[in-house]
């Protein structure tokens, strides 16, 4: 019994110690399967961190790989000198020579569809294609880091110059524009000097001799130019035929005489008071023909030049800069633009402002006194531009006593040639002019400034017109307006003559480009140029000077491309008649009484008693002969019929009708 319940006991035991170990080894096997699981976690988990790795360090290398390629083809390009930026301007360059092209062949660029019509596409891309081509080839192979640059800029001047050329005519807006798109491409040109200017060495000889050449290139440009207007009977009585006359008379009495300028036989200083006329005359005793005159003027406007240089060089310019002026003194739009309108003593001024303004920097006291008598002695309004450059000689110069004379000199002049003008005239100074300041029945300077001063708002509503800004643009836009920049106000005063002259006046043609009055206020502007960008920082004044430059071509351009064509026009037109005419107008006696039309009656200046018709100022009356021009039927028809059948018909040629009265 015992033993069977010790077995019973022994095998319970088993069993219980079997069911531990079972128990025991599930335990274990499960622990065993959890650590494989952990096993296979880590390792996926493993793998994971190094696929990330992997696509992290792949990733990091093509950006590594796309930056250190950027870098590396930068620092090439920049050994090539083609960088990203020089590359579009060479595309923009190249489309601009295209354009140029296309231009050359057709012109009439505003004529969207006969222009659209006439482009040549295959020649236009293969254009654009060849001038990028060889621009980048050239930089590459020569190492020319100004290359793409500088044909950037020949570029945008040959293709603003066409634009502006072949309008209709000259459109004040339409050259803003073109001013805008190039202010944008030379501020890019000029910074960090991408043209190469600080390069650039300029020798004191070259300077001298370009002024040289200038000169003599633009007076005669401008004086055969203007010549053909006489050769093709296109000049006028007013402003030419009164002064062929006067001159003629002037060699024969020595007294300015005209029968044209006012109906009657008077002195011309009963107009306007202009000695200076006198230093002309000895040249018009070598030359006896009214050609004389537009040539001579063309020379004094061209002489202008020589004071630039004088003057840059006075300030201290750089040489380059010293040249840079005066290439835009010569093109400077509101100067030879008023030569192909016949003559006229304001176009003198120009000179004699410049030369004087020099020796007021050399401070020669003795040639700043021919120089102030001088300018006073081409007209009696001088007065108020030798009144400014006084003042500029007190607030900039501080010479008190040279500046204080020169007032009071100035002031007493104008008084004596007010008088002058009244004792020789019936009109007096041309107040009439400034009739809009009148109050109270006063017509005198006087009563004029006491309208300025008590009514300020009245003078700006009369200044800044929409018929008087164009002018300001003309004016100041090719110098970049730079006299406003300056931190003085001393070019500011130089620019005071403006206001009388020009913009508080209604008559239009004070305030017209095209006519004598811009003389003047053009070497005051030039002269306040200089003064502010000599005192520019070295960015700014390229910047200035280089758009100045290209301004100045392009507007010069734009107004005087239109009247070359048409002095050319007409001069072709007669030229086969020419002679005949000139025949025909010999005919008549000298001391005989003539009408003529006004075109013709330069040619007849050798006349002592000629009137022009229409004439507001004298009824008509029935003079010995009477000269048709042809090419005016209105005004032919009238004079006919003012003849009333009372002239018999003497002889024609070209476009010239002579009419003698009848016995």
């Amino acid at each position: 019994m015992s033993s069977k319940n010790t077995t019973a006991a022994e095998e319970a035991k088993a069993n219980l110690t079997s069911g531990e170990k079972n128990k025991d080894k599930k335990i274990s096997d499960s622990k065993k399967s959890e650590k494989k699981k952990d096993k296979t976690s880590e390792k996926k988990t493993s793998k994971k961190k190094e696929n990330s790795s992997e696509e992290e360090k792949s990733k990091v290398s093509f950006k590594t790989r796309v930056t250190e390629f950027c870098t590396k083809a930068n620092s090439t390009m920049k050994e090539w000198h083609l960088t990203p930026d020089r590359l579009f301007a060479a595309l923009i360059a190249a489309f601009m020579s295209s354009y140029i092209v296309q231009m050359l062949g057709n012109g009439k660029f505003y004529e969207l569809k006969s222009y659209y019509a006439s482009i040549k596409f295959p020649v236009f891309w293969i254009t654009a294609l060849v001038v990028f081509s060889v621009a980048c080839l050239i930089t590459y192979k020569k190492k020319i880091p100004t290359l793409i640059p500088r044909l950037l800029l020949i570029t945008t001047v040959i293709l603003s110059c066409l634009l502006a050329g072949n309008m209709v005519q000259a459109d004040v807006y339409f050259n803003i524009g073109i001013a805008l798109v190039d202010f944008i491409i030379i501020t890019w040109l000029v910074k960090k000097d991408k043209l190469g200017i600080d390069a650039i060495k300029i020798s004191d000889k070259t300077c001298l001799v370009t002024a040289i050449v200038l000169f003599a290139a633009t007076a005669g440009v401008f004086g055969f130019i203007t010549s053909l207007r006489y050769l093709g009977f296109m000049n006028s009585t007013f402003d030419f035929g009164i002064f062929a006359q006067m001159f003629e008379y002037m060699a024969n009495t020595g007294l300015p005489l005209t029968t044209v300028e006012r109906s009657e036989l008077m002195s011309h200083f009963g107009v306007h008071f202009s000695p200076f006329f006198y230093l002309l005359l000895p040249g018009y005793f070598i030359f006896r023909t009214p050609i004389y005159l537009v040539v001579i003027q063309a020379i004094f406007v061209a002489l202008g030049v020589i004071p630039t240089y004088l003057i840059c060089k006075k300030l201290g310019f750089s040489n380059k800069m010293t040249l840079a002026f005066e290439f835009i003194y010569a093109f400077y739009p509101c100067l030879f633009n008023g030569c192909f309108y016949d003559f006229h003593e304001n176009k003198f001024l120009t000179v004699v402002i410049l030369f004087l303004f020099y020796f007021i920097l050399c401070d020669n006291t003795i040639m700043i006194t021919v120089f102030s008598a001088t300018l006073l002695s081409i007209k009696e309004d001088s007065a108020i531009y030798l009144f400014a450059i006084a003042l500029f000689i007190i607030i900039n110069r501080k010479k008190y006593l040279l500046g204080s004379l020169m007032i009071v000199f100035t002031l007493v002049y104008f008084v004596c040639a007010q008088n002058i003008i009244s004792e020789l005239g019936k009109d007096g100074v041309m107040m009439w002019r400034l009739s809009d300041y009148f109050v109270n029945g006063e017509q005198s300077f006087f009563s004029v400034i006491k309208s300025i001063f008590f009514d300020a708002g009245f003078l700006l509503k009369q200044m800044f017109t929409a018929d008087k800004f164009p002018f300001i643009v003309w004016m100041l836009l090719p110098c970049m307006f730079a006299p406003f920049i300056s931190k003085k106000i001393s070019p500011l005063v130089l620019l005071l003559p403006m206001l009388p002259i020009n913009l508080m006046q209604s008559w239009q043609y004070q305030f017209n480009i095209d006519f004598q009055y811009t003389y003047g206020i053009a070497a005051l502007i030039i002269i306040a140029t200089l003064i502010t960008v000599n005192k520019l920082s070295p960015e700014r004044k390229k910047l200035v000077v280089v758009m100045s430059l290209c301004t100045c071509a392009v507007m010069s351009v734009s107004l005087s491309w239109i009247k070359i064509n048409h002095n050319f026009g007409y001069y072709n037109s007669t030229k086969a008649n020419y002679s005949s005419m000139e025949k025909l107008l010999s005919t008549i006696p000298t001391d005989a009484t003539v009408t003529s039309y006004h075109r013709i009656m330069p040619h007849l200046y050798t006349i002592k008693e000629i009137y022009t018709y229409p004439d507001t100022r004298r009824a008509s009356t029935q003079t010995d002969y009477y000269v048709i021009d042809t090419r005016d039927q209105q005004n032919a028809a009238a004079m006919k019929t003012v003849m009333n059948n009372q002239y018999k018909l003497q002889g024609s040629a070209g476009c010239i009708e002579l009419y003698k009265k009848n016995k």
